[in-house]
């Protein structure tokens, strides 16, 4: 009566009774959600579980469970457990699962369901595949807190979050943005806080394209010394280390005529002298400096501006506003020698 008839072998009732038995464990027991994986998508997974809280929450932490049924899986033993033999094929599968996988192993006489956390570095090779122990003490029903115990913390993510949006918020509203750098990271010549604000400003499309010619970069605990900030040797140093740590710096860099933050990053640079005598603090006076190694420093930027207004699907208009809103606030033009008014 077999002929022209599909067939359902043993083994397939032996793995709908296994998924039987686990899936009841993990919704009854321990109130969690198994979804059994279908059969054509089936590669040592059987299925997966969601984690419930006792008040219903579904948590995102999950669990993928390989599930064994039959008496055979638990007749080779050590003193410590069952000795599960898995096949090779499986196994580079399951040690690239994003999520923690259980194996367990189910008796079909007493119900009792075994299992163990596949760790591939517990596991050892065989002449045919690879084996690992089930411990004795592991049994299934009994495992909630132990299995909870396996599974990353629960983050509340919104909560974290809702003060890092706040800022971001704040960022976007407002009208120029000061990043301060502390003297100690100047001497260090350490440049990670700066680039780390840098990388939170491009977080979003949208907080990048508001944050466009914002930032004011302010070097903080020379206020007492009388010298220009491009004069302090120091400073002098750790500005061009700064700069090719921000290669997306004439982006955001303000540009507005009372900005100092481009032309103290050029003048660092650059040999720079006044041709009249210094200028003191009740008279401003022009200052001179060798163009070559500015515009050196102008063309190593235009890569990382070029990128962000590609990045940003900016016309090419906007770019060049932004180009030619540098040149103005450096002063630069085509001589041997540029000149800004201090």
């Amino acid at each position: 009566m077999s002929t022209g008839f599909p067939s359902y072998s043993n083994s397939a009732k032996k793995g709908e009774n296994g998924v039987n038995v686990v899936s009841r464990v993990f919704n009854e027991v321990f109130g969690w959600i198994f979804k059994r994986n279908h059969q054509e998508h089936d590669f040592g997974i059987d299925g997966l579980v969601d984690v419930v809280l006792d008040d219903g929450t579904v948590t995102g932490q999950m669990l993928a469970v390989q599930i064994k049924f039959g008496k055979s899986f638990f007749q080779e033993k050590n003193p410590w457990g069952y000795i599960y033999r898995g096949e090779l094929k499986h196994f580079n599968y399951l040690s690239n699962y994003p999520v923690p996988v259980l194996i367990v192993i189910c008796h079909p006489s007493s119900g009792e369901c075994y299992w163990a956390r596949f760790e591939p570095n517990q596991c050892q090779k065989t002449e045919s595949g690879w084996k690992a122990t089930i411990p004795f003490e592991n049994k299934l029903e009994a495992s909630k807190p132990l299995i909870n115990a396996i599974l990353p913390p629960v983050k509340d993510s919104l909560s974290e979050l809702e003060e890092y949006w706040a800022t971001n918020n704040v960022l976007q509203e407002s009208a120029f943005i000061v990043f301060v750098i502390d003297r100690p990271q100047i001497v260090i010549q350490d440049t990670q806080s700066a680039r780390s604000f840098f990388d939170r400003l491009r977080t979003t499309k949208e907080l990048a394209y508001s944050s466009q010619g914002k930032v004011e970069i302010s070097f903080h605990g020379y206020d007492k010394d009388v010298r220009e900030l491009f004069e302090i040797e120091e400073v002098r140093r750790y500005i061009p280390i700064l700069a090719r740590a921000l290669p997306e710096l004439f982006f955001f860099a303000r540009t507005d005529p009372s900005s100092h933050t481009l032309k103290t990053f050029a003048l660092c640079q650059t040999k720079v002298w006044w041709p009249n005598g210094r200028s003191t603090l009740t008279e401003r006076k022009r200052l001179e400096y060798e163009t070559k190694p500015v515009a050196e420093f102008m063309m190593r930027h235009w890569q990382g501006l070029n990128e962000m207004t590609e990045w940003l699907s900016m016309p090419i208009e906007e770019n060049r506003r932004i180009s030619e809103e540098i040149f103005a606030n450096l002063g630069f033009d085509s001589g041997e020698e540029g000149n800004l008014d201090e």
